[in-house]
């Protein structure tokens, strides 16, 4: 294998491996960590927040992404409404629905290939192609799938002081 072909199967393997490590957090029984849960929130604003700062000149790109984060709050709620709580010897633990962050997961990751792929073919073509994050589309999927985190885990720890306590 050449050195340009390899560096696009070495990425392409790091990017599986993390959605499927993603995914696999996302089932089953999980230990309730405060302090991971607000890192996990506070990681998701501060890339909503530059993904903002950086479409701020382009207002489809901020309309994409608050809508997504918009429609990520409503799936929160349905998603903290199943999720179970539990404490026991071992500990506390909560166990999510785990279709959900599944299937968010793999919205985001459909879509960034889709586009990888649509802009290699347009590469081709003697237009200039356009840039792999300027899709309203993209921007929604992403606040999608943020708007979902930070509200379903602000929800997790609220939920779990007044269940578990």
């Amino acid at each position: 294998m050449t050195s340009p072909n390899f560096v696009p199967v070495v990425v392409g393997a790091l990017v599986v491996w993390r959605i499927y490590s993603r995914m696999r957090r996302n089932i089953g029984r999980q230990p309730l960590r405060p302090k991971r849960l607000v890192t996990r929130i506070v990681v998701y604003a501060v890339l909503t927040c530059l993904i903002a700062v950086f479409s701020v000149m382009h207002p489809s790109l901020l309309l994409g992404l608050g809508g997504g984060l918009a429609l990520g709050l409503p799936l929160a709620w349905v998603g903290l409404k199943l999720t179970q709580f539990e404490a026991n010897a071992e500990g506390r633990f909560y166990t999510p629905n785990s279709y959900i962050g599944s299937a968010l997961t793999i919205l985001l990751a459909a879509r960034l290939a889709y586009r990888l792929i649509a802009l290699s073919n347009i590469a081709a073509a003697p237009a200039q192609p356009p840039a792999l994050m300027h899709s309203p589309l993209t921007f929604c999927v992403f606040g999608l799938l943020a708007g979902y985190y930070m509200a379903y885990y602000l929800g997790v720890l609220a939920r779990s002081r007044k269940v578990l306590s």
